[in-house]
């Protein structure tokens, strides 16, 4: 793994930027937005959406797009972009053209996120494609510390602070877009089997019980995963009366025991499969949930923070790992566009219904109990489908 070394780094500053920063950081934002802009949860739920609009929007194109522009540049200008599109965000004066901009910055982190996962799934060997993903997507914990670090530290310090952070954040990835360019151009993928490409149709895509399984588990995964994102700090908040530096510290606290979800889970599905180590991670994600469900003292939300890190950012390298080995790493980029579209329709709907919800009720603990039986169930499939796909191995 050690020759593969830069592109993994290349990976996680990536993710750090185009996923971590560009999208997570709002929830540790949105109270503070919600203030200032007079907004409620489902209109906090209608800007958090607007974001995965514009991601489910981007992975019509992304395959397209890494054919024609390879990965290098498509990744650096789709960086530059987002961060273009959050200077605007920051200035926004209504949650509406908040949520325009935000649209934009979700179809370029699409184009940068599956860029970046499928790269690293085609420059790696197949025996730590799991371990490689893995590492990559601690980007995103690394992203939730500096978040979790900073919106507080500027809330003490300036004026205007989630607008000034928001701004602080999109100069991190611009340094970012400059950073990892070169790298890139370096170490480039050798996959060019362009007519086994051309004759793979989407029937055969979509009457494949494993990609079908598949994109099952990656829907409710976004659905219940950015309900979680969106709504936790909001949530601590509101229900255990916590402040922002107190928030930040459960946020940071969840950002570290992510760190080591992807190593740690990835490393495990290369020894006893992607399905049942899915089924491990949306059981722990399930208590995580739970728990928010609860009465309890502010003091669990540390573990709950730490289950939802530990176990989650697993889930989407896994399923860019599946994606290289559903059909051949030659289609990884469509495979892995086409299954992230279920990631994508879970993450339209999960801030919207749980906006809502929260306002007929009151109450974040409704949401936060239909999410964990989501979960419980999600774990139950993935042990089936992990079982059954042993069953015809065998």
């Amino acid at each position: 793994m050690k020759e593969h070394i830069k592109p993994l780094i290349c990976g996680i500053f990536i993710v750090f930027a185009c996923l971590g920063l560009a999208r997570f950081a709002f929830g540790m934002i949105l109270p503070n937005m919600q203030i200032e802009l007079g907004m409620n949860a489902t209109q906090a739920g209608i800007v958090g959406s607007a974001n995965f609009f514009g991601y489910f929007v981007g992975l019509f194109v992304v395959a397209k797009f890494y054919a024609r522009f390879g990965v290098a540049t498509l990744i650096s200008r789709a960086l530059m972009t987002q961060a273009i599109s959050m200077i605007l965000m920051a200035f926004t004066p209504h949650y509406l053209w908040a949520s325009l901009a935000f649209i934009i910055t979700g179809f370029f982190g699409a184009l940068a996120n599956i860029a970046v996962m499928t790269y690293i799934a085609q420059v790696v060997p197949k025996q730590i494609k799991g371990r490689a993903t893995g590492v990559v997507v601690a980007g995103i914990g690394l992203a939730i510390i500096v978040s979790g670090a900073l919106v507080p530290l500027v809330e003490l310090t300036l004026p205007y602070p989630w607008r000034v952070s928001w701004a602080i954040f999109a100069i991190f990835i611009v340094g970012v877009s400059f950073f990892t360019h070169r790298t890139l151009l370096a170490f480039v993928p050798h996959v060019s089997n362009h007519h086994e490409h051309d004759t793979l149709s989407l029937r055969t895509i979509f009457a494949n019980t494993s990609f079908l399984s598949t994109g099952f588990l990656f829907f409710m995964f976004g659905m219940t995963a950015i309900m979680y994102m969106t709504f936790f700090v909001a949530t601590a908040m509101a229900k255990w009366h916590v402040n922002t530096e107190i928030s930040g510290t459960f946020w940071a606290i969840l950002g570290m025991s992510s760190l080591f979800s992807g190593p740690l889970f990835g490393t495990l599905s290369d020894r006893i499969g992607r399905y049942a180590t899915l089924g491990i991670l949306f059981a722990l994600q399930a208590l995580a949930h739970g728990l928010l469900a609860c009465s309890i003292p502010s003091a669990w939300l540390l573990l709950s923070a730490g289950l939802f890190g530990l176990s989650t950012w697993a889930v989407p390298s896994i399923m860019a790992t599946l994606s290289a080995e559903l059909f051949g790493p030659s289609h990884t980029a469509r495979i892995l566009g086409l299954v992230t579209l279920f990631f994508g329709v879970g993450q339209i709907i999960g801030p919207l219904i749980a906006g809502i919800v929260t306002d007929a009720t009151g109450d974040f603990g409704f949401i936060f109990g239909f999410s964990s039986a989501s979960l419980i169930f999600a774990s139950l499939f993935s042990w089936y489908h992990s079982k059954k796909s042993k069953q015809l191995v065998a």
